[in-house]
């Protein structure tokens, strides 16, 4: 302790007032202190501090010396310096700015946001919904119903379904109006009476006569238009019965409704053309839908009194590539009705018919459904013959040979195989119900 201390230390010792006391000269002028005396009692107050504290202590004021100096001349440059403008305060605002994408936990900065990044974030409402139908209807693909719990493999079956969405509009070029239906399909957007967005809609009975009423509450009118309809059976029927002409026992039992809404390509068939016989089928299915509504019309206006109707002249059989005319004759030959070509958008077909004749006899009236069923088939490969005019794509179509169903390549052409005869078997179901 200090060597000159006379009087001894209270228990509770201020130290710094004891230190102005009998240190400070200033403080304390009537006491003289000795120069020697006091640098001996400081030295032996620094001795008694343990030296790992003195080292801890020099290294905190070793750091904080650069610091305080630039503190220092930050303030002296501040004082000198202006306060900036309004616009500068923006700019500098701006630039920490951001957008947060739906479901990105990442953030795009102000000035590197893209068109597609602002469209993302303007429909992030409607992109949840639409996830939301996507899901409703590979669930209905798979066969999982809405009340049963999601299965492991339902995520991974969606995100191979959106993969092909996106190559089917940019990696197949074909027209658009034969890739609406499949795209209307999964967001539910076809106005079938009780479906998503017309809920409110009646269900009302489909001229089939196997679907409509309160009886058929848990039916889903999707299912029914693209899948059970005799309408839907008839194109089915083509493609099955096609398939099995290499391999019988290769789609044994029929596509099945995963292998054509998520458009999975079959054993036996590449994943090239299934895209576009999936397509068609479906843009064809729906086209039977509005040829059956507008057959059974015509009928209701007709009466029960018709004796027949007048032959229509076919105006454009002329205009007609050899192509539509083998189709046309073909059901023609088949006592079913032909198609005119329609240019438009093919959602409101109007009805061209001729009546079935057997060696020149009577004619004879074929119901709305027999026409509406044929009407559909032939559109159907109406749609596969347009396809294979534009040539062979350049891409995904390596692995297809001239003995492929529906759709090969022979030499340097791709062929189109012709309609096989329809069967009653639709119909028959139809008149059994569900």
């Amino acid at each position: 302790m200090l060597e000159h201390s006379q009087t001894p230390l209270p228990r509770t010792t201020n130290w710094l007032d004891w230190t102005l006391q009998y240190l400070d000269p200033i403080a304390n002028p009537t006491q003289l202190r000795d120069k020697e005396s006091t640098h001996r009692a400081l030295s032996a107050l620094c001795n008694d501090i343990s030296p790992s504290w003195l080292a801890a202590a020099r290294e905190v004021v070793h750091r904080l010396q650069p610091q305080q100096q630039i503190r220092m001349e930050d303030r002296m440059q501040q004082q000198l310096q202006a306060p900036p403008d309004c616009t500068t305060v923006m700019a500098m605002i701006v630039r920490r700015l951001g957008w947060r994408l739906p479901g990105d936990s990442g953030i795009v900065p102000f000035y590197h946001l893209t068109v597609s990044q602002a469209t993302q974030l303007q429909g992030g409402s409607t992109t949840e919904e639409r996830l939301e139908l996507l899901t409703a209807f590979v669930r209905e693909a798979l066969g999982v119903s809405t009340d049963s719990p999601t299965p492991p493999y339902l995520a991974t079956n969606l995100q191979h379904f959106q993969a092909t969405l996106a190559r089917l509009w940019t990696a197949v070029h074909w027209e658009n109006k034969n890739k609406e239906t499949l795209w209307r399909l999964v967001v539910d957007g076809i106005p079938l009476p009780g479906n998503t967005h017309l809920s409110r809609v009646p269900i009302k009975p489909c001229e089939c006569g196997s679907y409509g009423g309160d009886t058929d509450q848990p039916y889903s009118p999707r299912m029914h238009h693209f899948w059970e309809c005799p309408i839907a059976k008839a194109v089915r029927e083509q493609i099955d019965r096609h398939l099995r002409l290499l391999s019988p026992a290769t789609i044994e039992g029929g596509i099945t409704r995963q292998q054509l809404w998520p458009v999975q390509a079959p054993t036996g068939c590449e994943q090239a053309p299934w895209d576009v016989i999936a397509m068609a089928a479906l843009s064809s299915m729906e086209y039977g839908r509005y040829c059956l509504r507008a057959a059974t019309r015509e009928q209701r206006q007709q009466g029960a009194s018709t004796h027949g109707r007048q032959q229509q002249p076919q105006t454009h059989t002329a205009e007609q590539g050899p192509r539509q005319r083998a189709i046309t004759d073909f059901f023609n030959r088949l006592g079913g009705f032909t198609q005119e070509e329609d240019e438009a958008a093919n959602t409101h077909p109007s009805i061209y018919t001729t009546q079935p004749t057997l060696d020149n006899a009577a004619q004879t009236t074929a119901s709305p459904l027999d026409q509406a069923r044929a009407r559909t088939v032939a559109d159907f490969w109406t749609r596969l013959h347009s396809f294979a005019a534009l040539g062979i794509p350049k891409y995904g179509w390596d692995r297809v040979g001239p003995q492929h169903p529906i759709l090969a390549i022979v030499g340097a052409q791709l062929r189109c195989d012709s309609p096989m005869e329809i069967t009653d078997r639709g119909a028959e179901r139809a008149e059994q119900g569900p």
